[in-house]
């Protein structure tokens, strides 16, 4: 096995009372081997230890070797690992004419900046890959390992398109790979990231045709619109970005394909419906919601869970210090949830950092939520999406207890469902 695609599983955490526990190993170790294996990532931790048999550990702990037996007696043995890989991770070979890491701006975080496209943070996080830099070992692996399920960006059938769209002459090599993934039961859902005037219109046709015929097997598929900074580094042309007029278009298309392709969609983004000025269609659109890693469904399904417990906020007027920080799209999302009539504001966090092609709360900066809690009157706690948030920082390096100082206003991150939101209105500060 390549060295450079194997390394130590850090462990975080270790359960009390758990195997791991029992077998003395701590928080720190780095576990180099088990039974003599090296480690790819979690998958492989998790498959070498499933039997029920004892298993040697080889472990580097404070600079010296240590050896440890573990007997997981059938269940796991307890412990929590500092990252999913680890060894180095696959990168992607692209140079996608819309990619969205090309048009960041400049100083952020280096993790920004790394093209990931990797089949195993697809399995275990869900994210979308290109399957353009598998080769037939990774192939094997995933139909034998059954990591399943798989979440590819396809964007486009035609071989010239594909070629021009990921900007690599062996793009076409990831149609094959996904046959064979498919043919070897594994479950798979589709992404079309879809340009206006690129891959649009008839050419989604061919492509939603294509699936249908040569990739029937397809779990799900969900169509999304490019994302446009007009900040950063690489700048898109305007004419890609979707209108009012061209999502409308779109989401009749997809009606059209959805009664040949049934539960399978294709299912549209809700910044579709927000530009047309649509509400978020009913969970009868959305089914077992397959496209939910995608974020398509996640507006009806915090609707559906808020108004399933809002029951439990009792008399308007108990959270009047109390707003929630949010995007353009995301008003549009909370706007049937009437939060007004409970005393809770809605402030709109517009985005400086992308331009304001960019919508969506998962890309707010601390910046500019700190700018838009300033002078908001009465505010004292507010409550952030925490999509907001990648290691507890917001995408430009800002705590939240840093734009609290600056605005002083508590930031709250809570979870992005219905449940989390009524829990933070009932429970949380800011309530009196």
């Amino acid at each position: 096995m390549e060295s450079g695609l194997v390394g130590p599983a850090v462990v975080s955490t270790v359960e009390p009372g758990s195997p791991a526990r029992q077998a003395g190993i701590r928080q720190g170790d780095r576990i180099i081997e088990i039974d003599g294996e090296r480690l790819r990532d979690t998958i492989d931790l998790q498959l070498l230890l499933t039997d029920d048999v004892p298993h040697r550990l080889e472990i580097e702990r404070n600079g010296g070797a240590v050896q440890v037996t573990v007997e997981s007696l059938g269940r796991p043995i307890g412990i929590e690992v500092d990252r999913p890989i680890f060894g180095r991770i696959m990168t992607c070979n692209n140079a996608c004419m819309f990619c969205f890491i090309d048009q960041l701006p400049g100083g952020l975080r280096e993790t920004m900046y790394v093209k990931d496209d990797d089949y195993r943070l697809s399995f275990l996080g869900g994210n979308f890959i290109t399957l353009t830099n598998l080769g037939d070992g990774d192939i094997r692996r995933i139909i034998n390992e059954r990591l399943s399920p798989l979440y590819v960006s396809l964007h486009a059938t035609e071989p010239g398109l594909r070629v021009n769209l990921f900007g690599n002459t062996g793009a076409n090599t990831a149609l094959d790979a996904l046959e064979a993934i498919l043919d070897g039961g594994i479950d798979v859902h589709i992404q079309v990231v879809l340009i206006r005037g690129v891959n649009d219109r008839e050419k989604l046709d061919e492509t939603l045709g294509d699936i249908m015929s040569r990739f029937p097997g397809v779990s799900s598929v969900g169509v999304v619109p490019v994302g446009i900074t007009t900040t950063g580094r690489k700048k898109l042309p305007a004419s890609f970005g979707h209108t009012r007029e061209s999502a409308g278009e779109l989401l009749e298309q997809l009606d059209r394909w959805r009664r040949d392709m049934d539960t399978r969609g294709p299912f549209a983004a809700d910044e579709f419906f927000y530009l047309v000025g649509e509400e978020v269609p009913t969970d009868v659109y959305y089914g077992e919601y397959p496209q939910f890693e995608n974020g398509i469904g996640l507006t009806r399904k915090l609707i559906d869970e808020f108004e399933a417990e809002n029951s439990r906020l009792g008399k308007p007027g108990r959270n009047v210090d109390t707003v929630v920080v949010s995007s353009p799209m995301g008003k549009w999302a909370l706007s049937s949830l009437r939060l007004e009539g409970h005393g809770v504001s809605i402030v709109v966090c517009e985005n400086t950092l992308f331009g304001d092609t960019v919508n969506v709360c998962g890309l707010l900066t601390g910046v500019d939520v700190a700018r838009g809690l300033e002078g908001v009157p009465g505010a004292r706690t507010a409550l952030l999406p925490d999509v907001a948030l990648e290691d507890g920082l917001f995408i430009d390096g800002a705590s939240p207890a840093s734009v609290s100082e600056s605005c002083g206003v508590d930031i709250r991150p809570i979870e992005v469902d219905g449940g989390s939101l009524v829990s933070a209105l009932t429970e949380g500060p800011g309530v009196r």
